[in-house]
Order: C-alpha cells, then structure tokens, then sequence
C-alpha cells in the first residue's frame, strides 16, 4: 500500500508521517487532505466476521505515548504476533518520537498523523480513518479510545472499534482526584458502552469494567498478555547492566516499574529499612517520582544499598539474577514486570492489589500477596520466600496455567480475523 502524497520517511523504515493533519492552528479550517489511498478491496462495514472475498485483514493499533517505552512491550509482542499471521498492521501515531519503533516488524507501517486539539479532531480521525480503510480499530488509551469513537460514529461504512484495558478501572477511580473523579468516570463510561468489543487484559479487570459499565455494557472478553518468551530469555543471558548483578554479595532483591503514585515504591523502601544490611534493592524505571524516592532512601538510611538506574532497555539479565522480585502497586491490570519475573524463575513477593497479581500467582499459591502499604507485612512476606523459595519448575506451573501462548489466535478472533488468518496459515 502506498502512503500518502507528501509523506516521507522518518527513521523505522516502515514509518510515514501526514502533514495534512497539523498540531497548530487546531480550530481552524481543515488542512487540505491528502488524496486517496489506492483502492482498498479489503474494505467492509462494520466488520463482524463477514469475510467473504477477503484475503488479508488490515488492523489499525492507536494509542500510544510518545518517547521511549511509549509502545510497551505488551503491545510490541502483540503488533508484531499479528503481523506475523498475516494481519496488514498500521500504527497511528502523534509524533515522530518514537525509539520502540526498531523492534517493531518490517511489514508494520507506523503513520504520524499529526491529530492535534480541538473542535477539528474527530474530523482529523475521521479523515485518516476514511483513506486507511482498516476492518478493526484496536485502542488502548483513553483519549484515542475517544478519539477513534466520535470519528467513527458517523461513517457508514465504519471500522469496527476495540477497545483494549490494562487496568483495573474503579480501582484507578478511587486513587484519582476527588474533585474530577466523577467526570471521569462518566466520560468512561460514555466511551467504554459505545466499543463494539472491550477486551480486558486479566478476569479483575473485565470484573472491573462489568461493574463499571452495568447492563449496558458491550462484549467485554478477557485476553492475558502474551510474552515474547524466547527474547525474553535470550535477553536474560546477556551480560547483566548492574554490577549488583554481577556482584551477588547479599541477596538482590528488584523490581521494575515506572517511578509513579500507583506503583507506591515507598513501600519497599521502607520494608528494606526492616531487613539485614545486607540486602540490596534494584528498582529499574522512570518517573516523575525520581527525586521523591531518592529522597526518601537518603532520609531512610538505605541510599548505599538501593539504586534507580533508570529505564534500561533489558532489565531482563538482572532480573533473572535477582534473588526476588518485588511489586508494590496500589492497582494494576496484569502486571507483565512480574510475568516476566516469573517466566524467568524469580520468586516474587507482591501486594495484592487489584487486579492481576492474585490471579497471577493463584492466590498465593505461586508468591507470597501482601495487603497495599504493608511495609511490615511486606518484610515479612521477604524474609520467608528468600529463606524458603519455590523452585523454577514450581514457578513454570503458574505460567503453564494462564495459557498465554494462546494469545495472539485469541485476538485475532476477538479482532475479527481469526478465520482468514488460520486459512492464510494452513
């Protein structure tokens, strides 16, 4: 398929970007549009399945955060399993700032269609949407969620819309500002019931949203995280980023996790306090609480003991190093820090939050679950899996239970594509 006229690349081969949509002047007249795509021969109605006469499904993913990590690695293994089974995978982005885009597949085409602010948006979506032709939207953002769902409210004929959660939503509610908590919840709302299929990534998050959305709610399906599991290991012997890694002088205990409110990191700072000096903690992330933890571990006593190197690109050679993993979020979806951490054998000590662990680890049948901001409970829940810690093939069940390998033919029949697919690969 070819791009737009003026389109020109911008790093990842498979990248273009679209000025006729431009950030600037956003409640002003339309830019002029760029022409039509070639014809599209795959086009449908509101695609539910009628597949006659189509050879090859064409997917658009939206969504994403600009920077690196803005494409999570979730959403990376997914875009690139679908890729692989013959879905035609398009990207629309907002900016050129996008590092994750070198491990994204050759065939994926990445556009940066340049949406803006305002009145004009869903017009600008819709315009985009009109000329790309995709079967199925898949969305995984509030604002794209938005976005994607005024545009498409009226075209005839439309894409079918997506939406996928990674949260536990009344959970996130309860923990945002009083003052706009309401709106919030009703714009939710408003979004999630017009999906035509919201696909939750853990049964506490689809729970969520059924208890979010009442009767009125669209198809809601549960699919797990897949995992690239071969990277993952392959990542996990390179040689290791940390010298705590490579120096196991003490028990090594880490965690990985961008440095937020909800991911409450304090907690285990103040659990390291309760342990031997000795133990040393590793938190690989980044966030805007950095200083506020820094702080905290100066102030505790435990900075030459506790290190925040920062994002690394394969925190994968030190984790399966680590002698456990520790999670201390105040809510969560499914988290893939601590699948990771499992599919690589290292015991995990987490908070039970909602939602994600608990169905992770079988209600603590696999990692010990501590009760949200239990420093205590936490340093206790420590002391135990490191003097007695399951052993690797004990931890393999719990990854053998969730069948996430499943995944990838999950999505494509929850996105519509499963019949074609499976015909393209027999």
């Amino acid at each position: 398929m070819q791009p737009f006229a003026g389109i020109f690349p911008i790093g990842h081969p498979s990248v273009v970007t679209s000025p006729a949509f431009p950030s600037t002047a956003p409640d002003g007249p339309a830019s002029e549009h760029p022409p039509d795509l070639p014809p599209n021969r795959y086009a449908k109605a509101r695609y539910e399945g009628a597949t006659s006469g189509i050879t090859r499904p064409r997917l658009l993913v939206t969504g994403f955060r600009p920077g690196s990590g803005g494409i999570n690695r979730d959403m990376l293994n997914l875009i690139n399993d679908l890729a692989r089974a013959g879905v035609e995978v398009h990207l629309q982005l907002e900016s050129e700032d996008h590092p994750d885009l070198a491990l994204v597949a050759p065939s994926v085409q990445a556009h940066v269609v340049r949406i803006g602010h305002g009145r004009r948006v869903p017009d600008r979506m819709r315009a985009f949407l009109t000329r790309l032709r995709p079967h199925t939207v898949l969305s995984h953002r509030d604002r794209a969620n938005r976005l994607v769902l005024d545009a498409v409210a009226t075209m005839e004929p439309g894409p079918r819309v997506v939406i996928r959660v990674g949260t536990t939503i009344p959970a996130k509610l309860r923990q945002s500002n009083p003052l706009s908590r309401r709106r919030k919840r009703r714009e939710l709302i408003a979004t999630l019931r017009r999906a035509d299929l919201v696909i939750g990534v853990s049964d506490g998050v689809c729970d969520g949203l059924r208890q979010l959305l009442g009767p009125a709610a669209p198809a809601i399906r549960r699919i797990y995280t897949d995992l690239d599991l071969a990277r993952i290991r392959t990542l996990a012997e390179q040689e290791p980023d940390h010298p705590w890694c490579r120096d196991h002088s003490g028990p090594l205990l880490i965690s990985v996790g961008r440095l937020v409110k909800a991911k409450d990191q304090d907690t285990m700072l103040r659990a390291l306090v309760l342990l031997p000096r000795d133990h040393r903690l590793l938190i690989y992330g980044e966030g805007k609480r950095r200083s506020r933890l820094e702080s905290l571990a100066e102030k505790l006593g435990v900075a030459a003991r506790c290190d925040l190197p920062g994002r690394s690109e394969n925190p994968f050679s030190c984790v399966a190093r680590a002698d456990l993993f520790l999670l201390s979020s105040r809510f969560e979806g499914f988290p893939n820090a601590l699948l990771e951490a499992t599919a690589l054998g290292t015991p995990a000590v987490t908070t039970d939050c909602p939602s994600g662990p608990r169905e992770l680890l079988d209600g603590g049948r696999y990692g010990e679950l501590v009760p949200i901001g239990d420093v205590q409970a936490m340093a206790a829940a420590i002391r135990r899996t490191l003097s007695n810690p399951p052993t690797q093939a004990h931890l393999a069940e719990a990854l053998d239970r969730l069948a996430i390998h499943r995944a990838t033919d999950l999505y494509l029949d929850a996105l519509g594509f499963g019949a074609l697919t499976r015909a393209d690969r027999a």
